[in-house]
């Protein structure tokens, strides 16, 4: 058949497929969710292996979908892997499909979503298969702070490839998916550990920001990270607008920190980031007056908002991803500071000051709560990087929490008194805590610039970020 020929088969068989829905593979249906109607231009399409290869077997599109389009009237490039042929396996010609797309948004410094749904390599292509994951991680390694990325896994990501969610901006997975770089029958057996490959462990570990219900819910998610963090917000949000429900809030034994985000936010709406792992640090991208901005919080109701080695891990690697957009950061602080753990690990605790000090975007810390010791000096304090440090009336800065530093500092005259000790122990905490652990005495010394009424929170924190966008 010559190319004319083989051409008008070609587009005879796409319009049979897009006039019988039914029949289109799970790959081109979810390209179809992703992409607004009729703008979804294939690339690739008649790239094939080479036909020595697997006994002259025809692999439609080589087993991935590759193309551009737009997404809300964005150009958005993507490549959506095909189980139904040949299982999606990596092959040469397949992975040089994808690392194209990965080049074409990159020169065009547009989004890319990669849809994985593969059984692994084709066998059958020994390295030349392999080379290919080799290929397809330096490409996606180019795109990493230069383009948007966000991965979904529909199906199953093995192997190499399992490094493209870990490496994406933004990634979800499908219930019922997997995500794994060794077999997790080997992993199962040897550690036990039997949520090894799950959706749930790639949430836990902090793979994934999601776990998504079906393919729907999938692409929607995708769709919320590009507009948050691509798009030119709007909102008929009062910049002026008063929060006093941020006082109701705090005033709890415990509270959620994800309200107090909310409350601020435009349009009470926030988009979370790696959810599922280290849930005692909140980390989510929300818009203040139509500024996309990213917040790191201590979570309270999740063990005080005590900082842990992974929690210092996971907002360093959102800090990163905020620099890499050159998304401000907001911190709101409510911490005693690292909890204490006899595997801690200083290396990772010392990742979140350092990830802090060397981010060049602007970075605006408020303290809600309590800012002791370590975790004063980590979450981004005036020393480690803060351009601006507000806070509130009933917060406290200081070495060490009331409970302990009252009884340190003042440990003789609990041994000499003579009245009921419960009492004086009680007096002496309160005591520290007006004295040096108020903020006024932090605010006395220039640590904090400003101690600020709860309800106007939101009002400030646009100011604040306003006065700092020409930051350089």
């Amino acid at each position: 058949m010559d190319v004319q020929g083989r051409t008008a088969e070609l587009i005879k068989q796409r319009a049979a497929i897009e006039g019988a829905p039914d029949k289109m593979s799970a790959a081109r249906k979810r390209l179809q969710l992703l992409f607004d109607e009729g703008t979804f231009v294939e690339t690739g399409a008649f790239v094939k292996q080479r036909p020595t290869e697997l006994n002259g077997v025809d692999a439609e599109a080589e087993g991935v979908v590759t193309g551009y389009g737009a997404v809300n009237g964005m150009l958005v490039f993507a490549f959506s892997q095909d189980i139904s042929v040949l299982k999606g396996s990596i092959s040469e010609m397949n992975s040089k499909k994808i690392c194209d797309i990965a080049a074409m948004a990159l020169k065009a410094k547009a989004p890319i979503v990669s849809m994985l749904d593969s059984c692994g390599i084709r066998l059958h292509e020994g390295v030349d298969a392999l080379a290919g994951y080799g290929k397809i991680i330096s490409a996606f390694n180019a795109v990493s702070g230069e383009c948007a990325h966000a991965s979904v896994v529909f199906g199953t990501a093995s192997g190499p490839l399992s490094f493209l969610p870990a490496m994406a901006d933004y990634s979800v997975i499908v219930k019922g998916s997997e995500l794994f770089m060794s077999s997790p029958d080997v992993v199962k057996a040897r550690f036990n550990d039997v949520d090894a490959g799950t959706a749930d462990k790639a949430l836990a570990n902090g793979t994934v920001s999601e776990i998504c219900e079906n393919d729907e819910a999938a692409v929607a998610a995708v769709k919320a990270f590009l507009a948050t963090m691509c798009d030119v917000p709007v909102t008929a949000d009062d910049a002026n607008r008063l929060v006093p429900e941020i006082e109701t809030i705090l005033s709890a034994d415990t509270y959620d920190v994800k309200s107090v985000i909310t409350a601020i936010a435009d349009d009470g709406k926030m988009l979370e980031f790696y959810k599922g792992f280290a849930k005692n640090l909140v980390t989510a991208v929300i818009n203040l007056d139509c500024m996309t901005v990213g917040v790191v919080a201590n979570q309270n109701c999740e063990n005080g908002g005590a900082l842990t080695s992974d929690a210092a891990k996971k907002a360093a690697k959102f800090i990163s991803l905020c620099e890499d957009f050159g998304l401000p950061v907001l911190t709101l602080v409510d911490t005693n500071g690292f909890e204490p753990d006899a595997g801690e690990n200083i290396e990772d605790a010392s990742a979140l000051s350092l990830s802090y000090i060397n981010a060049s975007v602007p970075k605006i810390t408020l303290i809600m709560g309590k800012a002791y010791g370590s975790g004063y000096v980590s979450m981004c304090s005036k020393e480690t990087g803060s351009d601006f440090v507000y806070a509130y009336p009933t917060a406290e800065v200081a070495a060490l929490p009331a409970e302990t530093g009252a009884i340190f500092m003042c440990a003789q005259e609990l041994v000499q008194t003579s009245g009921d000790p419960v009492k004086e122990r009680t007096a002496l905490i309160e005591k520290y805590r007006t004295t040096i652990a108020s903020v006024y005495e932090a605010a006395k010394r220039g640590y904090v610039d400003d101690i600020i009424e709860i309800n106007t929170t939101r009002q400030l924190l646009i100011s604040g970020f306003d006065m700092l966008a020409d930051k350089e």
